[in-house]
């Protein structure tokens, strides 16, 4: 089972044309309550809240769902395997697919 973690109250501006906010989703909890002192240095963090992976996906991906929960939801990848896969060297494009022996 992989945890991933909320609070409400914490948003990010959506892309997404008809959808003002999304809803983030960490799967690292310092993640979220650095973005929690980022957006609101003088409050207190919520309640945390737990959603599971798997459980959260298939909601996301089953048609005409009716967990309605999902809908605005965004998962935020870990920011230490962001920062790390930045320093990789890049010798190949973006989506090419790479075939070892």
């Amino acid at each position: 089972r992989v945890p991933l973690f909320f609070v409400d109250g914490l948003t990010f501006p959506s892309n997404e044309e008809g959808l003002e906010q999304v809803t983030p989703v960490f799967f690292i909890l310092k993640d979220l309550v650095r973005e929690w002192k980022k957006q609101h240095p003088d409050e207190d963090l919520p309640k945390i809240q737990v959603r599971e992976l798997n459980e959260t996906f298939r909601a996301m991906i089953t048609p005409a769902g009716r967990d309605k929960s999902v809908k605005d939801l965004v998962f935020v990848a870990n920011s230490e395997s962001v920062a790390k896969a930045k320093e990789c060297p890049r010798s190949y494009k973006l989506g090419q697919m790479i075939l070892t022996k």
